[in-house]
């Protein structure tokens, strides 16, 4: 493999990597991915979106020997007492299972660790040494290193130390979740018969008193040993293996420099208590798509189409996981005056972990279009802080104008929007309903053009299209 030339490497086969490598593989690039395999035996859930994600791309086969959907139970001061469900699988295999996915889509698979870049050019590309001794060049690099990677955090949440280890198989227990918050930190345990006992604690980064592996012992025993953790502490924690990573939330890159793009937690390091981890490194790696495109056909990113998309979705995924973490931590109330619980109620701020939004608007914003980043008018409304480009299809923009064109008139759906199926077309107009769009004059809207200028409008639509 000295020397291979390929359209991109990606360095990291964990979730992120993998996952963008397939796809990537899937759309017809010619992809090496490069790790180690030392991702050690723990357990992970799959949230419910999670799940449908991986359906979707045909991955059923990630989940291994998970169980069905777990209701997951909760002990948190506040939280309201409708559990979420959660799948358990191995994450080794878990990882182990999306790189196989991604070799039969054609993904060369180079077992080692990325040492250095020899070269590093948006025109040039980049040349990648490996720990194997091979070289490889690449048009695109892609950074799945996680935590890992070599970029300093440019914003750093209080920082938690995730102690975990994996017991004896608990082959007479029926598959179990559970979290329980706690005056130390939280606790996320599992159990499957199939793959064993699952504990893991999240404490102050700070809380350890010496190093290695006696001292994550011995932090993880004082944790158990609170009371109301009994049936869990009576586990035999002799023969302890402990795990121990950070896992506070940092923003690790903020924009990128063409053609090096990170990914996952090499771009947004995410704290796992609102369980968003693994949908994050899936999501992202799935944006990493028209992100390549688009720097394989613009290596500088001379029109900064691609800087803008990456920082819309990553510094906005920072600052909104941040927030949702911080309220999450202030609904466990009977720990307030405690350091632990009380720096992370109290970051980042007091603002609303998603924008709060009075009227529609229209924005010109980077979307994916054929997968590819174009700049189009996204239609903002109060149900849609983000943004909405499309609907059935359609440009929402384009959407309205055309509705809007059309209300003093009696015209069905399927004249109005005649390139659409009758039913699509009436949930297309449903979607403008259900906003309260379809009664309002277009001049009230900024950025929609009124009546007169519908035709305008179309043409507007059609050449930036």
């Amino acid at each position: 493999m000295s020397g291979r030339i390929v359209d991109v490497a990606i360095a990291g086969g964990g979730p992120a990597g993998a996952f963008a490598a397939l796809s990537l593989a899937r759309a017809g690039a010619v992809v090496a991915l490069v790790d180690p395999e030392t991702t050690r035996p723990r357990l992970e859930g799959l949230s419910p979106r999670v799940a449908d994600l991986l359906l979707r791309h045909h991955l059923a086969s990630a989940f291994g020997a998970t169980t069905d959907p777990l209701a997951r139970k909760v002990s948190w001061g506040a939280l309201p007492g409708r559990p979420n469900t959660e799948r358990l699988v191995a994450r080794d295999r878990f990882d182990s299972t999306l790189r196989i996915e991604a070799g039969y889509a054609g993904v060369r698979l180079l077992r080692g660790r990325l040492e250095r870049l020899i070269r590093h050019d948006p025109y040039d590309g980049v040349e990648l040494q490996l720990s194997s001794g091979d070289n490889v060049r690449a048009r695109v690099m892609i950074d799945a290193r996680g935590r890992r990677a070599p970029t300093r955090a440019k914003i750093r949440g209080p920082q938690t130390l995730a102690i975990s280890a994996l017991l004896a198989d608990a082959r007479d227990d029926a598959p179990r979740a559970e979290v329980i918050a706690t005056r130390q930190g939280w606790l996320w345990a599992a159990h499957h018969p199939a793959l064993g006992r699952w504990l893991q604690i999240s404490v102050d980064a700070d809380d350890l008193a010496g190093s290695g592996s006696c001292a994550l012992t011995a932090r993880m025993k004082r944790f158990l040993a609170q009371s109301g953790l009994e049936p869990i502490a009576g586990a035999d924690l002799s023969a302890l293996r402990p795990l121990a990573r950070h896992a506070g939330i940092a923003l690790k890159a903020d924009r990128f420099k063409p053609p090096v793009m990170p990914i996952g937690d090499a771009a947004v390091a995410l704290d796992p208590l609102s369980g968003h981890g693994l949908f994050w490194a899936l999501s992202s790696a799935l944006s990493a798509l028209p992100l390549t495109a688009h720097l394989l056909d613009d290596p500088a990113d001379q029109n900064g189409l691609a800087q803008r998309f990456f920082q819309d979705r990553v510094v906005a995924t920072f600052w909104r996981q941040a927030r949702i973490g911080r309220d999450f931590y202030r609904l466990a109330t009977g720990f307030a005056d405690v350091p632990f619980w009380r720096d992370r109620a109290a970051w980042p701020d007091d603002r609303p972990a998603h924008d709060t939004v009075n009227a529609a608007r229209a924005e010109r914003r980077v979307v994916v279009e054929a997968n590819r980043l174009v700049e189009r008018d996204v239609l903002i409304t109060p149900l849609d802080p983000d943004g909405v480009a499309f609907v059935c299809g359609l440009p929402a923009t384009e959407l309205l104008a055309r509705a809007q064109v059309a209300s003093p008139h009696s015209v069905t759906p399927s004249e109005l929007l005649p390139e659409l199926p009758p039913e699509r077309a009436k949930l297309a107009l449903g979607w403008l309903r259900s906003r309260g769009l379809l009664d309002l004059p277009s001049r009230s809207i900024p950025g929609i053009t009124g009546p007169d200028d519908g035709d305008q409008t179309n043409q507007e639509t059609r050449d930036t299209a």
